[in-house]
């Protein structure tokens, strides 16, 4: 699970009594904006990982975009040679003296696996959401009074 929180807490300059709701639409904007660009640009072969991205409005001025997907970490950071560790990942059987799988010409005594690449769609979901321009339209839009 990766999850990208954007939060403030109390009232930092003394003014936002004026400015509070104003600053929670733009919050609000950027957590909407940033939840799509993280489904549009999260990569996609079951379409889990971008089925389990939410969006939630934690408070005025807080959020969070979630990637609710277990493995969603192992894609974004890499895995192997290539993620934190950077070593080969060496799978040996459990139960059984070797391992097979369908589609493997005989049983094998161990695999080594190189890992998966980095594939970076939180940098990209951040660098392609358009937060500044979804937080100004917001934050400038007209008030409604009830």
């Amino acid at each position: 699970m990766i999850r990208m929180s954007i939060s403030t807490s109390g009232d930092p300059i003394g003014v936002l009594s004026d400015s509070r709701h104003r600053l929670g639409q733009g919050f609000k904007a950027i957590v909407e904006a940033l939840g799509k660009s993280a489904q549009k640009t999260a990569p996609v072969r079951t379409g889990a990982l971008r089925d389990s991205v939410s969006a939630t409005d934690a408070g005025e001025l807080s959020g969070d975009v979630t990637y609710g997907a277990p493995y969603a970490s192992f894609l974004h950071e890499g895995t192997g040679i290539y993620g934190p560790r950077g070593k080969i990942i060496v799978i040996r059987p459990k139960n059984k003296k070797a391992l097979f799988w369908r589609g493997a010409s005989h049983p094998v005594a161990v695999v080594r696996q190189k890992g998966i690449r980095p594939q970076g769609f939180v940098k990209k979901a951040i660098n392609e959401a358009g937060l500044a321009q979804a937080f100004d339209e917001a934050f400038n839009a007209p008030v409604h009074s009830p």
